[in-house]
């Protein structure tokens, strides 16, 4: 809901902050209404609420990229990640850039893995160049093309 970070000239909250906070409308509210937030380790979360019928979106910051207030991510931690999802009987979709062991885990356990051909910058509305984004789940997932720019993996 927050978008980018500011104030304006008098302290306050940007126009942009407040607006979305008004949108905020009933229909949302009742939409999250069986939702739960917990402020805790990431993977302490999927391995209490793991079940058949649990759907996990993960998207940890991404190893080898600029993480800024996420910097200290590892390789060791998305390797841990993987582990906990190699276990749980939930379904998942995860978020990443390509990555070694991401395929290894995905190859081992049967995954289903998706890549985008995204923009990664934008000046003026032009992309000045282009990211791979992976998304990988343990159950069939197709990215229809034209979607993102994405391409079936």
């Amino acid at each position: 809901m927050r978008g980018a970070f500011g104030y304006d000239g008098e302290g306050k909250y940007t126009k942009k902050l407040a607006n979305k906070r008004k949108a905020f409308t009933v229909e949302y509210a009742i939409r999250l209404q069986q939702t739960q937030i917990e402020c805790c380790d990431a993977l302490r979360v999927i391995k209490s609420g793991d079940a058949q019928d649990a759907f996990f979106y993960c998207d940890p910051p991404y190893v080898g990229a600029a993480q800024c207030h996420y910097a200290g991510y590892m390789q060791a931690d998305f390797d841990n990640l993987l582990k906990v999802l190699e276990a749980i009987g939930g379904k998942f979709l995860l978020s990443s850039y390509p990555n070694e062991s991401l395929r290894d885990f995905a190859r081992r356990n049967g995954w289903y893995t998706v890549e985008l051909s995204m923009a990664s910058t934008m000046t003026n509305g032009y992309s000045n160049s282009k990211k791979i984004e992976v998304l990988t789940a343990n159950y069939p997932i197709a990215v229809a093309r034209g979607d993102c720019g994405g391409v079936d993996g």
